[in-house]
């Protein structure tokens, strides 16, 4: 089996892996000291889909009453050094922990420290784990090129631990909805050939592709139009759905598909008015909901708890790089020019 494909079907396994070994204890004293007023900022950063995968922390994270910033890493690096000090949280998401611009970052913090690192990671054993005060492991496993189960591994961590931090969930039920999110998206890769199917016939008639989302399905949004460039080389755009409004819905007309994430109660009616209207003008929408709109062509995503959505919703925009690479007559997920860590800036 191409091995992009098997990391994809084996995304429960690794998620039921995660449940298994995951210790948040470490985050007890942390917990502490945010309650004690010991940081007067958090700020999260990575880059590619490991930065992607912290934007749903950083909306959880956002009820402290501390400010909370995300930031990609390369520019916190090279533009905005202003931003840490040393009351700064600093929370790092790399899922090697080797990538170019979080080891320039923690070089950097040898001559201005912050008060405390915070590393999510891959490999316990990488320098950007060691350098840190709190390591987070996503215990993914070997992962062939793609972010794949990195991805959905570092977002589980990544929100698990927020959780724990805002004190809005204890490790017991987190690890049950966990293995319930990895139970349902197992039954959903079982019959990946028939999604394929699905996805296949409903854009067959699209030419342009939008991603559009809001809130934590920006994760999502992002990381699918990442991966499509990276496993199937398509230049897809994804965007926030309230920015498509603002001059790209002039694009709309035959030809022109919308993937838009139905998200939470906030912003749902929002994206579905907007898919009515997309309809309207002639493009063409698929809907990623649990549950189907009468109104628009909808591919069902598993039925999950709430903090889990994430991590199903990324599953249709990689069952799209599998039809993309097919009609493009390459394998998925295969690297030519960039490895599988970025290891210049």
């Amino acid at each position: 089996m191409n091995a992009y494909i098997h990391d994809i079907l084996t995304q429960p396994a690794a998620l039921r892996f995660l449940a298994d070994q995951i210790s948040l204890e470490t985050l007890a004293a942390l917990k502490q000291r945010i309650e004690d007023g010991e940081f007067d900022r958090i700020i999260l950063s990575g880059m590619g889909a490991s930065y992607y995968a912290a934007y749903p922390t950083y909306l959880q994270l956002a009820i402290l009453p501390i400010p909370v910033m995300i930031v990609n890493a390369a520019e916190l690096v090279n533009y905005l050094p202003g931003l840490t000090g040393p009351r700064t949280l600093l929370w790092l998401n790399s899922q090697s922990g080797r990538s170019a611009e979080l080891l320039h970052l923690v070089e950097k913090l040898v001559i201005t420290p912050v008060a405390a690192v915070v590393a999510c990671v891959n490999d316990p054993e990488s320098p950007l784990a060691k350098g840190a005060d709190y390591c987070l492991p996503i215990y993914a496993g070997e992962e062939s090129t793609v972010s794949v189960k990195t991805y959905t591994n570092m977002l589980a961590v990544n929100l698990m631990a927020a959780l724990v931090l805002t004190g809005k969930s204890e490790m017991p039920q987190l690890k049950m909805d966990l293995l319930e999110t990895a139970d349902k998206m197992q039954a959903m890769l079982d019959t990946h050939r028939d999604n394929q199917e699905w996805l296949a016939k409903a854009i067959e008639n699209i030419e342009t592709f939008f991603f559009l989302g809001r809130g934590a399905s920006m994760a999502a949004v992002w990381t699918g139009s990442l991966i499509n460039k990276e496993a199937a080389r398509c230049s897809f755009e994804g965007m926030n759905a309230a920015d498509f409004r603002h001059g790209p819905l002039e694009m709309v007309r035959a030809g022109v598909g919308a993937f838009i994430f139905a998200g939470d109660l906030t912003s749902y009616t929002l994206n579905r008015q907007l898919g009515v209207e997309i309809q309207q003008h002639g493009g063409s929408v698929i809907w990623l909901d649990a549950e189907q709109n009468p109104e628009l062509s909808t591919f069902l995503l598993p039925d999950v708890p709430e903090l889990f959505r994430p991590l199903v919703e990324v599953i249709p925009m990689q069952l799209l790089t599998l039809i993309m690479a097919e009609k493009k007559g390459i394998a998925p997920g295969v690297f030519h020019i960039v490895g599988k860590i970025t290891q210049v800036e």
